[in-house]
């Protein structure tokens, strides 16, 4: 049998992890298991990991979704105000990327040093939130449908340099079965659904009922997708039907560094490749290559139109038909081949297109959580019995490639909608990433033709300022904004802590983005049925 390298890094870690032995991890038979009225279950401990702040609870387990599918979370109550501050939901992209990243490496309670010793974060998010985390869709991360026991040859997978065997246990799916943001939706709502039923089972004092979604990168898709679909449903609930167990009120949606309109964001790239405020830049030639590739007869955005018509042509909103699928998969493949994927070609070795910026100079998140979810005491206190696969799965990944999810527009038509229903969007981009470049994002703002476009198109740059110190700019109208943080890639969070958890509070408290003073924009209050909860003052922490 062949496992992918996913697979094997977990072992990998956990043979070269100088306090770490791999081993078969025991399994988990404690945990306190509430049932929903459909018969779902959660499953839950207290894990008493990476918050140490103190009288400040997390909780991690399972969300039980079906037979085959069975999704890891971990639950962070706020430090300041459980009871009455909202719940946000954080998710990392790929698809395939474990939200574990946006724990360890952006805005979790802990930071890991390099020995894997926890640190506490000041600027972790749960200063202002109860926070959970989601690994997502089925597959990612500990999340799985079935699990499976392999002996691997540590030889053979490290060259030479450990020898001996080690025993696994392998969280798997089936993963032809999510292949589009769509049906991960409707997976995460019923999650969302279960946890907030099970919620005062887990603590009966956090009693907000306000829901925020915080995304990146491929969570450009996740974000205005889950969050509309969110949004339908509540309507369902509001209009009597007894299958919706639990009417959310849903706040804001953050995008972190996103990719929402491949078609709209794609011309970026060349333009980012030849001249960006980081003086990472490509020649001409490549640029202009990139430049024809995107613009040619049958070249990217030709292709992207073929995929937009085919779907329509056959009447479908994301493609159900092996056609619809291949003609988008082969825009998907080449644009990225084509045009994006030139600029890592050619680009300096020692940049990343997450980072252009020297690495050298720079420091970049040390991403050494994988080792530390295969300690067997972090395992036992989690409540899992499944080495820790890859931070990225490529096998959750494929099934959207192949229907060419990547470059479909209806994630832009949903953000449309929830901006014309009153939900507060915020864009937000580090200026140093390539990957979903701020150039993008910015034109990604001004294409949304939402009821009050012309207004948000037509308002200025504020500085955004934070503690007297300025960390970017920030163009916004009633519930829409769109900000670039200065000297930050991919991970806004772990290169402009402060900056980060600033927006974040001024976002779910409605404050104004770029100042944290009381917003005083009237068309705001008049915006679908503004709900935001106004705050007199910032908040920030110190």
């Amino acid at each position: 049998m062949i496992y992918t390298a996913w697979k094997s890094f977990a072992i990998l870690a956990a043979a070269t992890a100088t306090t770490i032995h791999a081993q078969l991890p025991a399994e988990v038979t404690d945990f306190k298991t509430m049932t929903g009225p459909d018969g779902r279950t959660l499953r839950f401990r207290e894990p008493g990991l990476c918050e140490t702040t103190e009288g400040v609870k997390s909780y991690s387990g399972f969300i039980d979704l079906a037979e085959n599918k069975h999704l890891f979370f971990w639950f962070f109550e706020s430090r300041h105000d459980p009871t009455s501050d909202p719940i946000t939901l954080w998710l990392n992209g790929g698809p395939g990327s474990d939200s574990m990243y946006g724990l360890f490496d952006e805005l979790g309670p802990c930071m890991l040093k390099a020995d894997l010793s926890t640190e506490h974060n000041a600027f972790a998010w749960n200063e202002v939130s109860n926070m959970l985390f989601l690994s997502q869709p089925v597959g990612v991360g500990f999340s799985y449908g079935s699990k499976e026991e392999i002996t691997v040859d540590l030889a053979a997978l490290t060259n030479g340099t450990v020898n001996g065997t080690a025993e696994a246990r392998y969280p798997v799916a089936d993963y032809q079965a999510i292949n589009s943001t769509n049906l991960a939706a409707v997976d995460a709502w019923d999650a969302i659904q279960q946890f907030y039923v099970s919620l005062p089972d887990i603590n009966p004092e956090i009693r907000s009922n306000t829901f925020h979604l915080a995304t990146e990168s491929y969570g450009g898709h996740w974000g205005p997708v889950f969050m509309n679909h969110f949004r339908k449903q509540n309507d369902l609930h509001a209009e009597g039907n007894t299958s919706q167990k639990h009417h959310l009120d849903l706040g804001t949606l953050i995008i972190i560094n996103g990719v929402v309109d491949y078609k709209t964001q794609a011309p970026a790239f060349p333009r980012f490749a030849r001249n960006n405020t980081h003086g990472r830049e490509v020649n001409d030639t490549v640029a202009d290559q990139m430049e024809f590739s995107l613009r040619m007869k049958q070249g990217c955005l030709d292709y992207i139109d073929l995929c937009e018509a085919t779907a329509l042509s056959l009447g479908e909103a994301e493609g159900a038909s092996l056609l619809d699928d291949l003609v988008c998969n082969t825009a998907s493949s080449l644009c990225r081949n084509a045009v994006e994927l030139v600029y890592v070609q050619y680009s300096p070795t020692e940049n990343s297109p997450y980072d252009v910026r020297d690495h050298s100079v720079y420091p970049q998140p040390a991403s050494a959580f994988p080792a530390y979810l295969n300690m067997g005491e972090v395992q036992q206190a989690l409540g899992v019995d499944t080495n820790y696969s890859a931070p990225s799965n490529s096998e959750v990944l494929t099934p959207f490639w192949f229907t060419g999810d990547f470059v479909r527009s209806y994630p832009l038509s949903d953000l449309v909608e929830l901006l014309d229903s009153g939900t507060r969007v915020a864009l937000i981009y580090g200026d140093a990433d390539y990957v979903c470049n701020w150039y993008g994002g910015e034109d990604l703002s001004l294409a949304a033709n939402f009821s009050w476009a012309t207004q948000f198109r037509n308002a200025g740059y504020a500085p955004l300022v934070v503690d007297g110190e300025r960390y970017g700019d920030t163009r916004e109208y009633g519930n829409f904004s769109f900000t670039r943080v200065f000297d930050a890639g991919h991970l806004v969070p772990f290169y402009q802590p402060e900056a980060a958890l600033a927006m974040f509070n001024r976002t779910i408290h409605g404050l104004d983005i770029a100042t944290g003073e009381q917003k005083i924009h009237d068309d705001y209050h008049t915006i679908g049925d503004a709900k935001s909860t106004y705050s007199q003052k910032d908040g920030n922490t110190e």
